[in-house]
């Protein structure tokens, strides 16, 4: 019975994961040093946190939620939790191009591939734009961008620059660089997608 009980703790047990702290504070797009003056503590305690070479105080936890409006749980996470699976597969048929209408009846759609939830630090999405789709107003937020054409042409604004990428073609930029996007071909274009933090809202828009 002892054994047992003692298997059945060790399961449970709460750990740190530094990670959570770092993808909370790009969220908010605060730097180290705006963190640590929020909670009060040292630019340098923050870098250890987010590297977990330090674990947090249930006090400290407490400041850095409120600091990051997120809440204690969501720093931290349950050992041989399913969502930290090392390896995740996605079948050929996952990337195929729906027919669905009420999928496909608009301009442009997204279809989200990653995160799972809320703390994935890395985003991907797959963007489908009919010609004439364009997002109409330059978006700027912390963060990198990766763009990968499957399909057709995007017209990739950076600053006003368009950059026109065909198929097979691929385009990287600083996220806070003023950027849009535009299908002035005379075909549906689509795109892998890749940013970091995430920026695509639960309901398919970019923030």
């Amino acid at each position: 019975m002892t054994k047992q009980t003692t298997h059945t703790k060790a399961a449970l047990k709460i750990s740190h994961h530094g990670h959570r702290i770092k993808h909370a504070r790009r969220v908010k797009g605060y730097t180290l040093r705006q963190l640590a003056d929020r909670v009060e503590c040292s630019e340098s305690m923050i870098s250890k946190l987010e590297n977990s070479r330090l674990s947090p105080s249930l006090s400290m936890l407490n400041r850095l939620a409120v600091a990051l409006d997120t809440t204690v749980p969501d720093l931290l996470i349950l050992d041989g939790d399913s969502s930290e699976a090392p390896v995740t597969i996605f079948p050929s048929s996952r990337f195929e191009v729906g027919t669905d209408e009420e999928n496909t009846a608009g301009m442009l759609w997204f279809d989200r591939i990653l995160p799972f939830e809320t703390t994935g630090l890395l985003q991907i999405s797959m963007l489908h734009l009919r010609p004439g789709g364009e997002q109409p107003r330059a978006l700027s937020h912390e963060g990198e961008e990766f763009i990968f054409v499957l399909d057709g042409m995007l017209d990739v604004i950076v600053e006003e620059q368009t950059y026109p990428i065909g198929a097979g073609g691929a385009i990287y930029f600083d996220s806070g660089r003023g950027h849009r996007y535009a299908n002035t071909s005379d075909a549906v274009t689509r795109a892998l997608w890749i940013n970091t933090p995430p920026t695509l809202g639960r309901d398919g828009k970019r923030n």
